[in-house]
């Protein structure tokens, strides 16, 4: 029996290369000498031990003896594994020796003859190796979908491979062949999207004991292009700045505005977000009145000018509450809106602006050429369409006054491209798949009490409990304030009772563990005990031969069910996840585990639709009138990857956010407050108008650090976060990641779910670094040695951890993303090299399973790297 269920649909990203082409970069020749020279090292080593004794006991027995001196020398050769000298090997040095040790410095010779053999091979190995990889990187940048997405991710690296490829030439400089080597590998291994890189598509759960996963195989790679939401917004802003604004334009109170004491509050433009405080006069409450939910400027303007002769000063004073943000335009392209030129265009047609009427033909240009089709296979027509939109960008932006950068540069920033595949009519078999979705809702409860941002939450309910009464009821923007304030006071100002709660209450950055640890607020302290012995019931679970630590999932299950209320169990979650078969049985590893309620898949469906794909799927109601009201964000904020469709019931109106949905599913910041329940250990977010509990979902892929102020309080203190991420160590001890060696972290696997990789860190100084001078041959034996002495596999993912700058840019920065490598591949050794010259934090290298090459049952056009999406939802959520 479940307490859960899966959404209709899952959602599967497939590489853009198939993964055959990393054998096709890996000779193994080099890696072959490395391996047999390492063998004879092991043996050579043997051998010293051996021949050291057996040569000691034959110089002890030597008096005045005139081969001694000469056996001292073999026997230091020996030591330094070096060749003997002319006069320190020979037939009368080896009748001194009894006849089996002189047969053993005989083939210690051998040995000593073919390493040198083998090292000279590897030398010459590599170099014609190196021009073989060459080859096959040149060969896999052909295919056409791999170049479509180069084109938009290095224009210039596809130039110069255009011009050699013209010019018949096969030869790579370094910096290009290592680029390529990136891309390449990328395109084969990582699911994250990026133009053709990665393709996205949807698929349904079947019922009964059909396949794992079958697809029809005719399915079709189709692109979507969007008009990046940060050009769409400064070139709105522009034009509704020009002039007098439109009289069709319609205008609203700001959805935070809550009046108290004679005084309006509200949350003012972003990126800083201030909260503004105002006089309510008679005049703004006129205004307000006059506004109601929103009205034309038209109407707002003549209902004023009704009552005074001076038109000129009633609109003055319209734009000045504007300014201050009281009122707010509704912008004439709505935040979601999927044709947002042709909203634009139309009510440029209704202005009598003739400035404004002069970028219509300019956006019309713009609206035909991004609607062309681009072919993912059809590079030349594509590039010639990128630039054609770049090109229009900038001459909008150059029109309008804007300072954006030229053309070329806009090329990667004014519009985003997405891969989709429509038409395989994929599905998989709920049956089979049940074991590990029972696990994956395991983990849901489990990792409920490590959600980074519980402690934020235990913080918030204690905060308001001291700042506003134990059972107060308060407007969230009351609370916004409240805490900005606090933050701000100096520690002289700070009450005792708050000192200890404001790390908690400031968002910037993580909470350290020991300001858990030490906390003298009994319920965070009691989080970090709790924390404690959950993770140390995982980390001390059943250790196997293989090196993996095997949790069970009944002790976890059992272990969660004992927790107190305040660690409340995520409703819904969204599972990242690549499966992988061990003798037929199906698991799964874990990549990242985020709130559900429609994340990412309210994202991917609009791309589909727009793509003409099919979405099994069902709205979400609000049946159930005891569950919360599941309301997602409004507004993009400027960024495209919060493109997407509406999938909750209810929808939070946020300042400077334009909606096209229906008042009655909106409710305005200004209508939530805050109640701190009875017991004291939980708070909830409320809706006034509706009467009901709320639970907000960020559905937009923005990260949530970069959401504006009160968002991110807004969803810090009742929101859902991730709960697994790779930028989060959950199960790793703070000693291995700061550790001063090589740090070793095990396979963790909780039942057939794999929440964490084995992997291997170190700081960059116990890497092998790039000597002077060094041949590849050299640079790929000390290398491959290292990684024998420390047990990293040749294949993996490395990421780079930077140890400097703040948490944001920590997280955000590019050398984190992992990248596969093969260490048997010159090609990738030099993409290692050139990631680690000048780098200072710390090398992970993690286990690649699966493998990229491993058989799979997980086939799009061939066999390719896949991510599955699947949200869970809890029963009665």
């Amino acid at each position: 029996m479940t307490s859960y269920s899966v959404r209709e649909s899952f959602f599967v990203r497939f590489c853009g290369l198939p993964a055959s082409v990393l054998d096709e970069l890996t000779r193994c020749r080099s890696w072959g000498l490395v391996e047999e020279i390492q063998a004879l090292d092991d043996a050579l080593n043997i051998d010293a031990e051996s021949l050291k004794d057996a040569l000691y006991s034959v110089i002890g027995g030597l008096v005045d003896s005139a081969v001694k001196p000469r056996l001292v020398a073999l026997r230091r050769c020996v030591h330094r594994r070096r060749f003997p000298a002319k006069g320190e090997w020979g037939p009368s040095v080896a009748r001194a020796l009894p006849g089996e040790v002189a047969a053993q410095v005989e083939q210690w010779l051998i040995r000593m003859r073919r390493r040198e053999s083998a090292l000279a091979e590897l030398f010459v190995n590599a170099e014609q190796e190196t021009h073989e990889e060459t080859r096959s990187l040149l060969k896999a940048a052909t295919d056409p979908v791999f170049r479509h997405a180069l084109s938009q991710a290095s224009p210039a690296l596809l130039d110069e491979l255009l011009r050699l490829e013209l010019a018949g030439q096969s030869k790579l400089r370094r910096r290009t062949a290592i680029g390529l080597t990136k891309f390449v590998s990328r395109a084969a291994t990582k699911t994250s999207p990026y133009s053709t890189f990665t393709a996205t598509a949807a698929g349904a759960w079947a019922a009964g004991t059909g396949p794992l996963f079958s697809s029809s195989g005719r399915d079709e790679l189709r692109c979507v292009l969007e008009l990046d939401r940060m050009v769409l917004e400064q070139t709105v802003n522009s034009l509704l700045a020009e002039g007098m604004p439109s009289n069709a334009l319609r205008i609203r109170p700001n959805p935070s505005l809550n009046e108290l004491d004679g005084r309006y509050t509200f949350l003012g433009r972003r990126p800083a977000e201030p909260l503004v405080a105002i006089r309510a006069s008679r005049e703004v409450r006129e205004c307000l009145r006059i506004v109601g939910d929103g009205c034309t400027v038209e109407h707002l303007h003549s209902t004023l000018a009704a009552r005074t002769p001076q038109r000129s000063a009633v609109v003055r004073f319209c734009e000045q509450l504007v300014r201050m943000g009281v009122l707010e335009y509704e912008s004439p392209v709505p935040d979601q809106s999927e044709r947002p030129l042709d909203d634009l265009i139309r009510f440029l047609g209704t202005t009598d602006s003739d400035r404004r009427r002069k970028v219509i033909p300019l956006l019309e240009s713009l609206r035909a050429t991004l609607r062309q089709d681009p072919s993912p296979t059809a590079v030349a027509p594509y590039r010639e369409q990128q630039r054609a939109i770049s090109s229009l960008v900038a001459d909008i932006g150059q029109e309008l006054g804007l300072d954006w950068p030229k053309a070329d540069v806009l090329r990667k920033v004014a519009f985003h491209e997405n891969a989709v595949r429509v038409g395989g009519d994929i599905s998989c078999s709920s049956s089979h798949w049940r074991p590990v979705l029972d696990d994956l809702d395991v983990l849901r409860r489990w990792l409920a009490l490590h959600d980074r941002m519980l402690p934020v939450r235990v913080a918030f309910t204690a905060y308001v409990g001291h700042r506003f009464g134990a059972g107060a009821s308060v407007p969230f923007l009351a609370l916004h304030e409240a805490v900005q304030a606090d933050l701000a006071r100096d520690d002289a100002n700070c009450p005792s009772w708050l000192r200890p709660l404001r790390p908690f209450l400031q968002l910037s950055n993580p909470v350290p563990a020991d300001e858990l640890e030490r906390s003298p607020v009994p319920s965070l302290s009691r989080l970090h005990r709790l924390r404690r012995e959950s993770l140390e019931t995982v980390l001390t679970a059943d250790r196997q031969e293989d090196g993996v630590v095997h949790a069970d999932p009944a002790v976890l299950t059992e272990l969660s069910s004992q927790w107190p209320d305040w660690v409340r169990t995520p409703g819904s979650i969204a599972c990242y996840l690549q499966p992988y078969t061990v003798n037929g049985e199906l698991k799964a590893v874990v990549n990242t585990i985020s709130g559900g309620w429609g994340k990412g898949r309210a994202r991917w469906s609009r791309l589909l639709d727009q793509a003409g794909g099919r979405i099994h799927d069902v709205p979400r109601t609000d049946d159930d009138e005891h569950a919360p009201l599941l309301a997602e964000m409004s507004g993009t904020f400027g960024v495209s990857v919060n493109l997407r469709r509406a999938v909750a019931p209810y929808e939070l109106d946020y300042p400077h956010t334009t909606s096209t949905r229906p008042d009655n599913e909106r409710i305005p910041l200004n209508d939530l407050l805050v109640r701190h329940m009875p017991s004291g250990a939980t708070i909830e977010l409320w809706s006034r108008s509706k009467g009901r509990r709320v639970q907000p979902a960020h559905l937009g892929m923005m990260a949530d650090p970069l959401l504006p102020p009160a968002a991110r309080l807004l969803f810090a203190a009742f929101g859902q976060s991730y709960l697994l991420h790779p930028s989060l160590s959950l199960l790793k001890p703070r000693e291995a990641v700061e550790s001063s060696d090589v740090a070793f972290q095990p396979r963790i696997e909780v039942g057939r779910a794999v929440v964490q990789r084995a992997e291997w860190s170190a700081p960059i100084a116990c890497v092998p670094q790039e000597r002077a001078g060094d041949p590849d041959g050299a640079y790929l034996l000390r290398l491959a040695e290292w990684l024998r002495a420390h047990q990293i596999p040749r294949r993996c993912f490395v990421r780079l951890y930077a140890t400097d700058g703040d948490w944001v840019s920590r997280v955000f920065v590019k050398s984190r993303k992992p990248m596969f490598l093969d260490f048997a591949s010159l090609s990738m050794v030099a993409v290692f090299r050139n990631m680690t010259k000048e780098f200072s934090g710390r090398v992970g290298f993690e286990e690649a399973l699966p493998d990229p090459s491993d058989p799979s049952p997980f086939e799009c056009d061939g066999p390719r790297v896949a991510e599955f999406v699947v949200e869970l939802t809890a029963d009665g959520s």
